[in-house]
């Protein structure tokens, strides 16, 4: 076989592939991952520049050439001691993802798929999303010169899809709460009318997914040791399983030897993985039985499926982490908090891991003197009807010297 940066291999039953446009294992039909050729003298860091893109290296993107960046990653590590202390924990840390371009996260994922897609020459691209992934792929597609088609599910953020407009996208808005159902409608359209699936899940393209492991690179060089916990809302399952993927790598580079427990949080009206860690559920059988969706506050992370299953699963087994489900209250309750303690505006699916926190130090699975990293997916700006709800009306005082001095 060739020297390649990168192979595709089936998490199943660890066939590989050289590199090639066929996702799934031609032995089992297991969705394929990214298995970066590397060894303990693989230089991670590939430059200094400010952005995700320091680690092209690590990324399987065969010429750099092909990025489009608008300087996404390496966002701030924030220390909370004042969220901390109302947590009840020594250390809280918070991966403060909403200062991405678009305002999410998933600007990491998304200026890579754009990058793959430049690569293999598409024109059109198609996106199902609920509001992060449609603005950072209608931003990074306005860049790369690319026509952007969306299409979300009914219960989709209107502030998030009217950035996505802003950006020139075309808008579907379609009548259902499954995204997978909507999935398959675009799946079929993609190979009728050759559109590209910029898919943030790893079930559809394994590639997409590795601009989320960035984030773990990240964790590793801006901390003198790593976290005891890391803790991450959970939709599809994509970004638990991009951060078990990046520290598995930086492991096998030898750069540490005791690995951060992985937990997930979902709404409580749309559990995928709660369900399968509970019941211990293999990866296909998740992704062959679709749950119920409620209705949540948290459409960011209200997927039917965990469509990233096959990593998701181990993230959590593998590193001995846990799955937890918040309410609405309770993710509300947390934005609040995050907000007043930390200075963070974060929308309610991010704020779930803060009521993670909380709910995991009421079980005692996490202790006292325990540290503790929040990844904050996405900006609070993205979802202002939730926000409204928690600070209501403002006061309205007469214009007067008198008026002024009463107020505390």
């Amino acid at each position: 076989m060739m020297p390649y940066k990168y192979l595709l291999k089936c998490p199943s039953c660890s066939t590989e592939y050289e590199p090639r446009d066929i996702f799934t294992c031609d032995e089992c039909s297991a969705p394929l991952v990214v298995s970066m050729q590397i060894g303990k003298t693989t230089n991670f860091r590939s430059s200094k520049e400010s952005s995700m893109w320091r680690y092209f290296h690590m990324l399987p993107l065969e010429d750099k050439g092909w990025a489009v960046s608008q300087g996404e990653g390496w966002t701030p590590l924030v220390d909370a001691p004042r969220l901390a202390r109302q947590l009840g924990v020594r250390n809280v840390l918070l991966k403060n993802e909403t200062v991405n371009p678009t305002g999410s996260y998933k600007d990491r994922q998304i200026s890579f798929g754009i990058s793959k897609a430049r690569e293999v020459g598409a024109r059109t691209v198609a996106v199902v999303s609920s509001g992060n992934v449609a603005a950072s792929a209608a931003s990074y597609s306005a860049i790369a010169g690319m026509k952007c088609n969306i299409f979300a599910p009914s219960n989709a953020s209107e502030e998030k899809l009217i950035q996505a407009r802003m950006y020139g996208a075309s808008f579907f808005r379609v009548d259902t709460l499954s995204s997978s159902r909507i999935f398959d409608l675009v799946i079929k359209a993609c190979k009728k009318k050759g559109w590209y699936l910029l898919s943030t899940a790893g079930l559809y393209n394994p590639y997409h997914v590795e601009g989320a492991k960035t984030i773990a690179y990240e964790l590793f060089e801006k901390t003198d040791s790593l976290p005891d916990w890391i803790i991450a809302p959970v939709g599809g399952g994509g970004l638990i399983g991009g951060l078990w993927r990046g520290l598995t790598e930086l492991e096998t580079l030898g750069k540490f030897r005791t690995m951060p427990r992985i937990i997930g949080i979902q709404s409580s009206a749309c559990t995928p993985l709660v369900n399968a860690i509970e019941k211990d559920l293999s990866p296909a059988d998740v992704i062959a039985n679709p749950v119920a969706v409620g209705d949540t506050i948290a459409g960011a992370i209200a997927d039917d499926i965990l469509y990233d299953a096959y990593t998701a699963l181990p993230a959590i087994r593998e590193t001995g982490g846990h799955a937890f489900s918040v309410a609405d209250d309770e993710m509300l309750e947390a934005e609040k908090m995050l907000a007043q303690t930390a200075g963070i505006f974060a929308e309610p699916a991010s704020a779930s891991t803060v009521a993670g926190v909380r709910k995991l130090r009421d079980t005692g699975l996490v202790r006292s003197g325990d540290t503790v990293c929040c990844i904050i997916t996405g900006s609070g700006l993205k979802d202002m009807a939730s926000a409204r709800r928690l600070v209501g009306s403002p006061q309205t005082i007469e214009p007067s010297e008198e008026a002024f001095l009463r107020l505390e």
